[in-house]
C-alpha cells in the first residue's frame, strides 16, 4: 500500500482561498462522507507499516531515506526551475506549473533559504552538485544583497532586479529585523558544509549588526525594524523580533560561534526565550500574543486586528512552541539553565501546543489551518492550509512526543505527516504545493515567491531527523 492511495474521500465543491472577511465558521466543519474512523483506519495501517518498514513505493515513513528523499525531491525541482545560468544567483516567482513567472525580481529571502536548502541537502547526501548550487546562490547573495558599514557591520538589500541592481525605492524602505535574520540562514548552513572563513567573516559582521541597531538596551528583546541609512530603531516589538531572529540565526549560529562569540549568541537566545515565556503566553486565551511596544505591552495593529478580534497565526503558536523547546535543549546542554527554568520552559511549551491543537489543528483530516481568532479559535476568513504551517505543527508535535508521553502528539505527528505527504508533495510538477483546502483539494498557488521555496520541506527533513534523536 502506497501512502498516496490512503482512502480519505474528497469533498464535491471545491474550496476557494478568500481574501476578505467573512463570518467565522464553527469550530468543526463537516465535509460529506468523510469518515473519521475509516481516516483513523487508515493512519493505524500507516503505523503499522511504518514500524514494519513495510510500505509499497516509498522508504518508511519518518526514515532518513524518507526525509532525505524529500529534501532532494525539493532541492533538485528548485535547481531546475529557478537558477539563472546568465546574471546569477536563483528566480523568486516559479508558478504553479513549474515555470518563472517573473525574471526580473529577485528576492534575499528566498535565494538565502535556497542556499540553506542546498547546503543541507549536500550535508544528508554528501552529492557534490548540491555544494555548487549553493555557491551559486551565495555568490549572488554576496555580489548584489549585501552591504557594508564602515566598521564591518553587514547588513542586507531585500528586492533586486535580474542583474542584481537595486529595486527602484529600495533604500528608504525599513530594514525588517527578520529578512535580515532570514539573510544569514543560507550562509551559516553553507558555512557548516565548507568552514570557508570569508563566508564565517561576513556571518559575524551580520551578527554584529543585529546586535548594535536592532537590540532594545532598555527593555530587551530585539526591535522589529530600523531606518535604512541612519539604523534608527522603529520602537516595536513582535513574533517576528522575537522568534524568528532566534530559530533563523541564532539557533544554528551557536553550533559554529566560538569563545565570546558563542557566550554572546547563547546570551540573546537565553534572553529572548526569557521575554516569549514572560510576555507572549495570553492566559486568557491560551495562544501567544504577537505584537507589543517597546516596554512590552499588547499592541494589536494591521491585519491582525479585526472587528471578529484579534489574528493569531497557527504556525507561530507551534513554531514558537518548538522554539522553546530546542532553546531548552541547546542551553540545558550549555549549563545555562537551571532545572527550575527547564522544566518551566517544557511547561510554557506544552501549554501553547495544548492551546493550539485543540483550535488550530485539523482532527478529522490531519494538517493545520492558517489563521484564527483568538479570543474565540474559531477559523479566520478560510480553513485553508499553508505549508510552512504544516512543517512547524509537525515539528512542535514532534519534539513535544519525544519530551511527554500523551499519545495525542504522536497522532497528530502520524497524521500531519500522512496529510503532508499525500496533498502538499507534488510528484507530478514538483516541489511542494503552496496552500491546499481542508481536505486536501489543491488550490492555485505559486511555487516560489518572496516568501517561498524549498526551504520549509527541506529544514522538516533535517530537524526531523535531528528532533529524532533526541
Amino acid at each position: 500500500m502506497n501512502i498516496n492511495s490512503i482512502n480519505m474521500k474528497q469533498v464535491t465543491t471545491a474550496i476557494t482561498q478568500k481574501t476578505a472577511p467573512q463570518e467565522a465558521p464553527p469550530d468543526s466543519i463537516s465535509l460529506g462522507n468523510t469518515s473519521p474512523s475509516g481516516f483513523m483506519n487508515d493512519l493505524n495501517q500507516l503505523r503499522q507499516m511504518s514500524e514494519t518498514g513495510k510500505i509499497e513505493g516509498t522508504s518508511s515513513v519518518g526514515s532518513k531515506e524518507f526525509w532525505v528523499n524529500q529534501a532532494t525531491h525539493m532541492t533538485d525541482f528548485f535547481a531546475k526551475v529557478s537558477k539563472d545560468d546568465v546574471d546569477g544567483g536563483f528566480y523568486t516567482h516559479i508558478d504553479s506549473a513549474g515555470k518563472v513567472s517573473n525574471e526580473n525580481e529577485k528576492y534575499l529571502m528566498p535565494t538565502s533559504r535556497q542556499i540553506y536548502s542546498y547546503a543541507a541537502t549536500y550535508e544528508l547526501t554528501g552529492d557534490k552538485k548540491y555544494l555548487d548550487m549553493a555557491k551559486h546562490g551565495v555568490d549572488f547573495e554576496l555580489a548584489h544583497h549585501m552591504q557594508k558599514t564602515d566598521n564591518g557591520e553587514v547588513f542586507w538589500m531585500q528586492k533586486v532586479d535580474k542583474k542584481g541592481g537595486l529595486a527602484e525605492g529600495e533604500t528608504e524602505k525599513p530594514l525588517a529585523i527578520n529578512e535580515q535574520t532570514y539573510g544569514l540562514t543560507g550562509l551559516i548552513a553553507y558555512y557548516k558544509a565548507t568552514k570557508d572563513p570569508e563566508i564565517l567573516e561576513v556571518i559575524k559582521g551580520g551578527h554584529k549588526f543585529l546586535t548594535e541597531h536592532f537590540t532594545d538596551k532598555e527593555n530587551g528583546g530585539f526591535f522589529d525594524s530600523v531606518n535604512n541609512g541612519t539604523f534608527e530603531a522603529n520602537k516595536t516589538k513582535s513574533y517576528n523580533s522575537t522568534v524568528y531572529p532566534a530559530t533563523s540565526a541564532l539557533l544554528e549560529m551557536a553550533d559554529i560561534a566560538e569563545g565570546d562569540w558563542k557566550k554572546e549568541v547563547l546570551g540573546q537566545l537565553k534572553e529572548l526565550t526569557g521575554d516569549f515565556i514572560k510576555y507572549f503566553p495570553d492566559p486568557s486565551t491560551g495562544f501567544i500574543k504577537e505584537n507589543f511596544t517597546s516596554d512590552w505591552k499588547e499592541d494589536w495593529r494591521g491585519w491582525q486586528k479585526q472587528p471578529e478580534g484579534t489574528i493569531g497565526v497557527t504556525g507561530h503558536n507551534t513554531q514558537g512552541a518548538l522554539f522553546l523547546l530546542r532553546a531548552e535543549r541547546l542551553l540545558g546542554k550549555e549549563g545555562l539553565l537551571t532545572a527550575e527554568e527547564s522544566k518551566t520552559y517544557k511547561d510554557s511549551a506544552k501549554n501553547i501546543l495544548d492551546s493550539i491543537l485543540e483550535k488550530g489543528y485539523d482532527k478529522q483530516n490531519g494538517g493545520w489551518f492558517d489563521v484564527f481568532v483568538r479570543e474565540t479559535g474559531k477559523n479566520m476568513w478560510h480553513t485553508n492550509k499553508a505549508f510552512w504551517q504544516q512543517e512547524e505543527g509537525y515539528l512542535a508535535t514532534l519534539a513535544m512526543s519525544k519530551i511527554d508521553g500523551d499519545p495525542k502528539y504522536k497522532e497528530a505527528t502520524d497524521k500531519t505527516l500522512q496529510f503532508w505527504d499525500k496533498y502538499f508533495m507534488d510528484r507530478e510538477i514538483g516541489g511542494d504545493r503552496q496552500t491546499v483546502a481542508q481536505d486536501g483539494t489543491a488550490l492555485t498557488d505559486p511555487k516560489g515567491g518572496p516568501g517561498k521555496s524549498s526551504y520549509h520541506a527541506v529544514e522538516m527533513a533535517k530537524l526531523a531527523l535531528e528532533i529524532g534523536t533526541w
